[in-house]
């Protein structure tokens, strides 16, 4: 609701003027920039002009003012263009690579599921012929990989179809999962994902342990 003020005299020119709100005190902008400021407010500007971050786009090379530290470019637009680079898509499969052998080497976290399939197909296949975590995929991994039926298992729990914490980036979780199916098949191997979503359960492994033998008779025929 708008004030219906009196009419004031501007504090520079002294001039009566109609105010638009109850804090201002000059008639124009001419008079407001020509009055001498406090050292206060010049400090309050000179503080202010200290905050504003001049930066260099990552991809166009422009000059622009960064409204935060971490911002790296100008606008969407570039971010989007630069994520079509090769540069990027570089960065982001030497990542992948790093995460598989990251993967690779905590073995402490499988699921209780994916180490009793394991079980499973060292008793049917037998232990020379299964390989369990080992990056031998260009540097990614396979939960369970079936070295005789050239068969790569994926045991994916619950973070990667859905977002478990806050640190977790589901959209990079599954941009892994999808250079690494595609890396497995550049290598010869045909990918399988099994998606486990509960807790442990042995009924619900022999289940997917069928599902997967089923398979291998498909992909025979």
């Amino acid at each position: 609701m708008p004030y219906n003020l009196e009419n004031i005299l501007c504090k520079k020119c002294e001039l009566s003027f109609k105010p638009h709100n109850k804090k201002s005190v000059f008639c124009s902008r001419k008079c407001k920039d020509s009055y001498p400021r406090s050292e206060e407010s010049k400090k309050k500007t000179s503080d202010a002009l200290k905050k504003i971050i001049h930066k260099i786009c990552g991809f166009c090379k422009q000059d622009f003012i960064a409204k935060k530290s971490i911002l790296t470019f100008c606008s969407n637009k570039c971010f989007r263009d630069h994520k079509q680079t090769d540069i990027y898509k570089d960065k982001l499969r030497d990542g992948g690579r790093l995460g598989g052998r990251i993967s690779a080497q905590s073995q402490g976290r499988r699921s209780k599921n994916e180490i009793y399939f394991a079980e499973l197909c060292e008793e049917y296949f037998g232990k020379d012929n299964i390989i369990c975590n080992q990056p031998i995929f260009d540097g990614w991994d396979a939960d369970v990989i079936i070295t005789s039926k050239k068969m790569a298992v994926l045991w994916n729990g619950q973070w990667h179809y859905k977002q478990i914490m806050k640190s977790q980036s589901l959209k990079q979780v599954q941009a892994r999962d999808k250079i690494k199916w595609d890396v497995i098949l550049k290598n010869g191997y045909t990918p399988f994902v099994i998606k486990d979503m509960g807790k442990h359960n042995p009924k619900f492994v022999q289940q997917e342990f069928a599902t997967f033998l089923l398979s291998l008779i498909d992909l025979t025929h």
